[in-house]
């Protein structure tokens, strides 16, 4: 009976002490719950420490409360402890001026009563409203979720900002002020420049919309391309927290970034500018304007506080933002602190021109329509004396090559989309000529298309009367993997009109064709359908010793040493070769291009990968005696700057004692190989096809479509 008495007695105890528990640990909660909403309203930062880690949206929730007149504590009305860790309590909370029953989830972490979750309320930091009709409105997240909501405040379609909801209501939605842009001209990670607004920084979680038939998308940053017009951009704490882009970019001017004379820098140190009509000198961040006659000269200098003008009063001004210089009535800017073409003259460009600061130098970018840039190009990328359909297949492959450069916009830091080099198309190199710029206006519009994709219009100047794949050619640039990415419009074929290749892939093949130069090819007219030069043991030394350490330097994957039974990537020395012991084809594509050649010496033995890396290391030049590349049409050039191209084979002669003393290179056609020979354009033509059936006969399965 004792020990009966005893546990109830323990029994009561226990009873009690848990009922006490329980008390102190829901007056706690209610407490924390108190003091949470208290000071989270008041804007105290240390609200957040009754918040549980796993809140994941404490930031926002805070900045919801924080909000006048959105949210606020009325009633603690029940807490329920549901163990010795959990607990949930009813509340009522006054959303504007209605009072609701929620219920807030707590959970005990580290011996502390944490509002862990308030599973009515939803918060959504930026969301842009893609409809609002009625009471109905649809919001599209930053996280790229569609909601509908019930809608307890009004809202216009395109608005975006951060948004509160309420049991499935829409209570609350703060409005992200917004700027118009009416051209994007620089873009990167961390920043972008309108046009009239001059340069933004953007947020680090920035997102881009994009309308798409009747409502919106995210897009990547990519879609943000150079030159598109009216933006709109939303600021969040003086940063860009969104993009508005525009729902269609027709791809009707391209900005050119221009080159010093020689085409050794974007840089310019100095920029002289003048007009062949009356011109503007704009600043439209600020909007000044000045107006100067044709014939007026401006000097323009980077100084510490921007553009220094010097105008031809003698007087000078700063500006601290991009200068537009415009001429009127189809005048053009003459950039007379720049050299182009043999013999020199002086650049004019049709549409305007921009100067800016960059690295404390100027950059000087052109704006001109496609049509009018593609004037310029055509001739300086094929002779006019062509004819009439080479250039218009040309027109179209510039135009293409144009078009998916703007819209890749790889100078977008640059505030462009290409430069006037051969890095992308040489440009006002050469005068225009009538029956080019017919050829560009013939075509109008014309570009090459894969599928949905534009065609990688890739030409070169002469076939050796078979075509090369691409991807034994170039390398992939996102795995840097060689061999690159197959595409099925560039593929290696035949250019003859009759007769049947061997098998170049091999070294008999190869040898029997690219020897011979009976073939009857499209190319067949160009003086480089067939070439040879011969040099010497000392000669090829000189030229491999002089070359190879700097291939390495600018593509040190596809410049390997051997290292016991491997090749591997390493640092090349001066004089790496020693005596040349072999130059050994180990690996050549489907057309017969070499893909891979080995050259061993007493000192190093190297494998060289890619066609460019091998032209430009196997250079016939000497500064002791001239060598002599031969073409098929009996010309003769010196000290050839690069190896025609790798459809080539080699015959070592050696002496008796087995040593090299020459090395005869025959090969044919001059460049990569792969897409379009200029040269079988012409061939082609002569024959009767068209523009079209040029194209499609060097970009099979593509089609010929109109951007416009």
């Amino acid at each position: 009976m004792k020990k009966i008495i005893i546990i109830l007695l323990l029994c009561s105890l226990l009873a009690v002490g848990g009922y006490l528990y329980k008390q102190q640990a829901e007056n706690t909660i209610a407490h924390n719950i108190e003091v949470f909403f208290a000071m989270a309203k008041d804007g105290d930062s240390s609200a957040g420490n009754y918040l549980s880690p796993s809140y994941t949206q404490q930031e926002e929730l805070l900045t919801a409360l924080q909000t006048d007149n959105l949210l606020s504590l009325e009633k603690v009305e029940q807490v329920r402890l549901r163990s010795i860790n959990r607990a949930s309590a009813l509340i009522t909370l006054k959303a504007g001026d209605k009072l609701k029953s929620v219920t807030l989830e707590v959970n005990r972490n580290n011996g502390q009563w944490l509002l862990s979750s308030l599973p009515a309320l939803k918060i959504t930091s930026l969301a842009l409203v893609t409809e609002a009709a009625g009471n109905t409105v649809k919001l599209l997240t930053a996280e790229n979720k569609q909601i509908t909501y019930q809608a307890e405040v009004a809202l216009n379609r395109g608005e975006a900002g951060f948004a509160v909801s309420f049991d499935d209501a829409l209570i609350y939605f703060k409005r992200l002020p917004t700027i118009n842009v009416t051209k994007l001209l620089t873009h990167n990670n961390q920043k972008l420049e309108g046009e009239n607004t001059g340069f933004h920084r953007l947020s680090s979680n920035v997102i881009y919309f994009q309308p798409k038939n009747d409502s919106y998308i995210i897009a990547d940053s990519g879609s943000a391309i150079v030159g598109m017009q009216n933006l709109t951009l939303y600021l969040e704490d003086e940063e860009i927290r969104a993009v508005m882009l525009p729902q269609k970019f027709v791809p009707e001017k391209i900005r050119v970034c221009l080159n010093t004379t020689d085409f050794t820098s974007i840089s310019h140190s100095t920029a002289v500018l003048s007009a062949t009509s009356a011109f503007t000198l704009t600043e439209k961040v600020t909007g000044k304007q000045l107006h100067f006659n044709a014939g007026d000269k401006l000097t323009l200098q980077p100084g510490s506080n921007g553009i220094t003008v010097k105008f031809p009063s003698g007087t000078t001004q700063t500006y601290q933002n991009r200068l537009f210089i415009t001429p009127s009535g189809g005048g053009r800017i003459r950039v007379e602190s720049i050299r182009r073409g043999s013999p020199a003259f002086i650049p004019a460009y049709s549409g305007h021109l921009e100067v800016s600061l960059h690295n404390g130098s100027l950059l000087l970018v052109n704006e001109v329509p496609l049509e009018n840039y593609l004037y310029s190009v055509v001739p300086s990328e094929m002779p006019v004396s062509f004819g009439e359909v080479p250039l218009q297949v040309q027109a179209v492959a510039a135009r293409s090559y144009a078009t998916a450069a703007i819209l890749r916009s790889g100078f977008r830091s640059f505030a462009a989309h290409v430069d006037d080099s051969v890095s992308s198309q040489v440009y006002n190199n050469v005068p225009e000529y009538e029956i080019s710029t017919k050829a560009v206006n013939h075509t109008r519009g014309k570009i090459v298309k894969y599928q949905d994709d534009i065609a990688d219009t890739r030409f070169f100047s002469t076939s050796a009367g078979i075509t090369a794949n691409n991807e034994e050619v170039w390398h992939d640039n996102k795995s840097g993997a060689f061999p690159g990415v197959s595409l099925p419009y560039l593929t290696s074929a035949p250019q003859l009109r009759s007769g049947t290749v061997p098998q170049v892939s091999t070294e008999a093949g190869a040898q029997a064709f690219f020897t011979a130069a009976h073939w009857d090819s499209y190319d067949k007219a160009s003086p480089w359908f067939r070439w040879q030069v011969e040099m010497t043991r000392d000669e090829l030394e000189n030229v491999i010793n002089r070359y190879l350490a700097g291939r390495y330097q600018a593509q040190p994957d596809f410049i390997l040493t051997k290292e016991g039974n491997n090749f591997v990537s390493k640092e090349i020395g001066d004089n790496p070769l020693g005596e040349l012991k072999d130059i050994r084809v180990i690996r050549r594509g489907q057309g017969g291009n070499i893909m891979e050649l080995e050259i061993e010496g007493s000192r190093g033995t190297y494998r060289i990968l890619k066609e460019y890396n091998i032209r430009f290391t196997l250079r016939p030049q000497s500064d002791v005696k001239d060598i002599i590349l031969l073409r098929h049409d009996g010309s003769k050039l010196m000290n050839y700057s690069i190896l025609p191209s790798t459809f080539a084979v080699f015959t070592i002669h050696r002496d008796n004692n087995k040593q090299i003393q020459s090395v005869l290179i025959q090969g044919g056609g001059n460049g990569h190989g792969a897409g379009m020979s200029q040269w079988g354009t012409r061939g082609l033509a002569e024959d009767g096809f068209t523009y079209e059936q040029i194209l499609l006969h060097y970009y099979p399965g593509c089609t010929i479509e109109d951007i416009y």
